[in-house]
């Protein structure tokens, strides 16, 4: 990226508060300079417990194409997510056409262009071809890459768990010292704890300590995970690397309702890159398969069928050369899909793996919710990690000779 590109965003070192939207009001109008702040109107766009987006508009003109967004980021996410590189990508991706444009950063946050559009049904055979579309057209991006990130991720998310890593514990330990001080000043206040204990007042609530996370996690061991990470770093150096996988930019969170389409010309757009980084191109398609069966991953796993029929349509768009594996992409042939379909098999294993770690990295950073468990979902991730564990490391052995022969 070049440097001019990186001094064209704007920036105001300020902490926009979740609970107070007066600051973002203020920034927003120093951007848009006919608006003013007695007429802005913020609407939550949430629909994941761990995003805070909103679009902001003009009272009486909710003018889609002038709207913009508001993305603050979750608290303490900063343990796990380099945001920095993050806006780097998103950038970079903007300039391609591919995301919205950066308007305005600032310490924990930034606005950006509004998209139009409506999220796409994923019970529709259109709503796959069109997805295969829109990921092959991004992962045709130029960009240089020197492999896969997510053997580096699963490193550092192991390591903020075994210590190895600080970064973690030091957050612990400050976000603890913040809830005790916070109880000390409640307790302190009769009106307030008579409030609470009545029930006008809602006690704090905070998320796990390391130790209440490991009683919910009685048979993980990250020592264990630690050394599996280990094993699976060798096998991606040395011998995923001899297959000649495209190392692209990828999405990897592949929910459908990270996609929406305007209605008008079929363009798909995607809304949240929290989680983009540089890996394997079939990463993002193991990745949609698994957000096709959401959360079901043993009976809505999609079968060959619908796996094969989406990498054609991939296939088709895809400017990657892929030459070692498909002797012509327009017209792959059984085997060579088959091929496919088996080392998207074999990355099932290291992304459950992933959202496992993530999900239990939420835990202990975010306060809580009533809609979502992030200990429930980690546990249901790495118990699919475990059942799909031997399909990645039967490709220790896997090596060039094993390609499909043209």
């Amino acid at each position: 990226m070049s440097a001019s590109a990186k001094t064209t965003i704007p920036y105001e070192a300020v902490i926009v508060d979740v609970n107070s939207l007066e600051i973002a009001g203020r920034l927003i109008c120093s951007i848009k300079q006919r608006w003013t702040t007695n007429k802005l109107v913020f609407k939550n766009l949430n629909n994941d417990d761990h995003l805070v987006r909103y679009v902001v508009f003009l009272k009486d003109n909710e003018d889609e194409e002038s709207s913009v967004i508001l993305r603050i980021y979750p608290t303490n996410s900063d343990v796990c997510t380099d945001h920095q590189e993050q806006l780097r990508l998103l950038t970079h991706l903007a300039q391609h056409q591919q995301a919205p444009h950066i308007l305005l950063t600032f310490t924990n946050g930034y606005f950006s262009s509004y998209i139009q559009g409506k999220i796409l049904d994923i019970r529709e055979q259109r709503t796959h071809e069109l997805i295969a579309q829109k990921m092959a057209k991004l992962h045709s991006i130029p960009i240089r890459f020197h492999g896969p990130q997510l053997p580096d991720k699963l490193m550092h998310f192991i390591d903020l768990f075994t210590s190895k890593n600080l970064a973690l514990h030091d957050r612990l330990l400050k976000t603890k010292k913040e809830n005790e001080n916070s109880n000390s000043q409640n307790s302190k206040s009769v009106f307030k704890s008579l409030k609470t204990a009545i029930g006008f007042n809602k006690p704090p609530v905070f998320p796990l300590t390391l130790v209440e996370l490991e009683l919910r996690l009685r048979d993980t061991s990250w020592t264990e995970i630690s050394d599996d990470i280990d094993r699976m770093k060798l096998i991606f150096d040395n011998n995923w690397s001899s297959l000649k996988i495209p190392t692209v930019l990828c999405i990897n969170n592949m929910k459908i309702n990270n996609f929406i389409c305007d209605i008008k010309d079929q363009s798909v757009s995607i809304i949240d890159f929290d989680h983009c980084s540089h890996n394997y191109y079939l990463i993002d398609i193991v990745s949609y398969f698994l957000a096709i069966a959401k959360d079901n991953y043993d009976t809505k796993y999609p079968g060959r069928p619908l796996q094969k029929s989406f990498l054609i349509q991939y296939l088709k768009y895809s400017k990657l050369n892929l030459s070692t594996i498909i002797y012509n992409q327009y017209q792959p042939n059984d085997s060579e899909l088959e091929y496919l379909c088996y080392l998207c098999d074999s990355l099932i294993a290291p992304i459950h793996l992933y959202w496992a770690l993530w999900a239990f990295l939420q835990a202990l950073l975010t306060e809580p919710t009533s809609t979502f468990d992030y200990v429930n979902y980690g546990k249901i991730r790495l118990a699919q990690y475990y059942k799909h564990r031997k399909d990645f490391f039967r490709s220790e052995n896997h090596t060039e000779k094993d390609m499909p022969k043209f």
